[in-house]
């Protein structure tokens, strides 16, 4: 068997080997241990040293070594009470301002005992600081240096008023406390600034998931940037299995969305190529936005630093670009992989939940065609009988009921369409599907309805032409057994990303300054996402309504 033998390059691995196992177990050590136990043990381990170091060299003058031995001696049994008998306050609670204000009081007595300035026990005064620091962060280490100054100050002003002024060594030593409590409080701030991210993190949005994708991409984001200080951020993620996918960019606010299915694109920017640890994160979201002509986006900004996080589901792999144009922190790295992996996981989770919804709604669809759509014509038909050996004034009555049914039978017909897969798709054209509907509607409340869809076809999922047929089956009704009207016109207009719904009437219209939008139609038109303006005619009563064309299958 052969033994390999080490060679000389692994002897200075081993020999570090126990420095790095030493101090991950120092590490964990104070990690572990609580942090007012540690502040109290620290006042003890002080208090010893001093006495050891005070009997070993006595301290001059002499004739007050007594006194600080005395001192001393009381402080170290106070250190160990505390120790015991620890305050059962709040770490953060003003009452150990007391305990600390004994701290300086002791150190500035022995000071002013044993050779004033230059006093051996002004070194303890830093531990007053680094433990204000530890309790309050930032204003417990300005706090504890404006102590410490006053301390030495007080102690040190005889010392430079007798003619053998120490002025060198209270000028140096006053930068010294400063220095302190500036670097110490950066890390007290820094920690605090941590803190409050990681908290404001745990409190990501639940359940922000709504019909619009915009909305709910609008609330992660939202608030992903408001963690990591308003900073814009690009999301791009594709399918698995298949080169189509989406591009998200917020900034100042406002989300753009690009719907991207060309495999050029994707063969270009695989989110594969941003693992996380590329360097040239800017040149790269430079290169997206190059290729993204629909998202606009100032990328001249010199001062920005750029984050690159990779997210990998079941169903979804795509990046996450955090562009940040403050000070980035140095936790901005791994909270954007946080973000990312959230980002994912959401994604994951809406496509879950709307598969199931559109499988709820499949079998919805099935049952009501198996029940209340059979039922519906069954009685349709033996109102057909019994309207055959009725006179004629019953028979006009029963037609009227028929043709409420049938109404019915065409919405309920309509809904199974709609969630019934098929090799023509969800999709429908309004100017194909609204004129059997329009017909219903003219029948039932007696008007004219002229419709205009002007010279593009306007093609639109079956599940929103559904809700088109809701809304105006509504203000019809509320035009004729409100209004009065006799007729009703609709207009359809396309935009980019609009389908903007005009219906007015010749009714009575609104009177006064009243301005009312119908409330129905109201939250019905605020469910789609879109917008609703009432206008007045004269006469008459119109409705303007911006509904954001999604043309996504639910």
């Amino acid at each position: 068997m052969a033994i390999t033998q080490p060679t000389r390059n692994d002897a200075p691995a081993r020999a570090h080997r126990p420095a790095k196992e030493f101090a991950g177990l120092a590490r964990e050590w104070l990690l572990r241990t609580d942090p007012e136990r540690l502040i109290c043990l620290g006042r003890v381990i002080t208090a010893a040293f001093a006495i050891l170091a005070i009997y070993l060299d006595p301290t001059r003058p002499n004739s007050l070594l007594y006194e600080s031995r005395v001192v001393l001696g009381l402080y170290l049994l106070l250190a160990i009470a505390l120790v015991i008998f620890p305050l059962r306050y709040s770490f953060i609670s003003p009452v150990h301002l007391l305990i600390h204000g004994i701290d300086a009081a002791v150190v500035g007595w022995l000071t002013f005992l044993t050779n004033e300035l230059v006093s051996p026990f002004f070194s303890i005064l830093p531990f007053v600081i680094l433990a204000m620091t530890m309790r309050w962060g930032l204003k417990g280490a300005a706090l504890g240096a404006l102590i410490a100054l006053v301390v030495q100050l007080v102690v040190g002003l005889p010392d430079l008023l007798d003619g053998d002024a120490e002025l060198n060594i209270f000028i140096m030593r006053s930068i010294y406390f400063v220095l302190v409590a500036a670097t110490l409080g950066y890390f007290g701030a820094y920690r605090e600034r941590s803190r409050q991210r990681l908290a404001q993190l745990a409190q990501w949005p639940p359940g922000a998931i709504g019909e619009d994708r915009v909305s709910w991409l609008s609330i992660l984001l939202e608030h992903a940037s408001g963690v990591l200080g308003d900073a814009h951020l690009l999301v791009m993620w594709r399918e698995q299995e298949f080169e189509s996918g989406c591009v998200a960019y917020w900034a100042n606010g406002t989300l753009q969305l690009a719907d991207l299915r060309h495999t050029d694109f994707w063969r270009r920017h695989d989110p594969d190529h941003y693992d996380g640890r590329d360097r040239r994160s800017g040149e790269a979201l430079n290169g997206l936005f190059a290729d993204l002509p629909q998202i606009h986006a100032n990328t001249d900004q010199s001062d920005r630093k750029v984050f690159s996080a990779a997210f990998s589901s079941v169903r979804y792999r795509g990046c996450v670009f955090v562009v940040s144009f403050a000070n980035a922190a140095d936790d901005t790295k791994d909270l954007s992989q946080i973000i990312a992996t959230r980002v994912g996981t959401e994604l994951e989770r809406v496509a879950l939940i709307q598969a199931a919804r559109s499988e709820g709604r499949m079998r919805l669809a099935r049952d009501l065609h198996d029940s209340v759509l059979q039922n519906l014509t069954a009685a349709r038909l033996k109102l057909k009988l019994i309207g055959e050996g009725i006179p004629d004034g019953a028979k006009t009555q029963l037609t009227e009921v028929g043709s409420l049914i049938l109404e019915q039978q065409q919405c309920v017909r309509k809904f199974v369409d709609e969630n019934r897969p098929g090799e023509e798709g969800n999709f429908a054209r309004l100017e194909q599907e609204l004129p059997e509907f329009l017909e219903l509607l003219r029948t039932q409340w007696n008007c004219a309805i002229d419709v205009s869809h002007g010279p593009t076809p306007l093609v639109v999922p079956k599940w929103m032409l559904y809700e088109i047929m809701q809304l105006i089956s509504e203000a019809a009704s509320n035009a004729v057994r409100h209004g009065r009207a006799t007729v009703l016109r609709i207009a359809f207009v396309r935009t980019a990303e609009l389908l903007n719904l005009e219906i007015t009437d010749n009714g009575t219209g609104i009177s006064g300054e009243q301005e009312m939008k119908p409330l129905s139609l109201s939250q019905r038109v605020a469910e789609l996402g879109g917008k609703l303006a009432v206008c007045r005619n004269s006469p008459g009563f119109g409705l303007k309504i911006a509904l954001p064309l999604k043309l996504e299958v639910r």
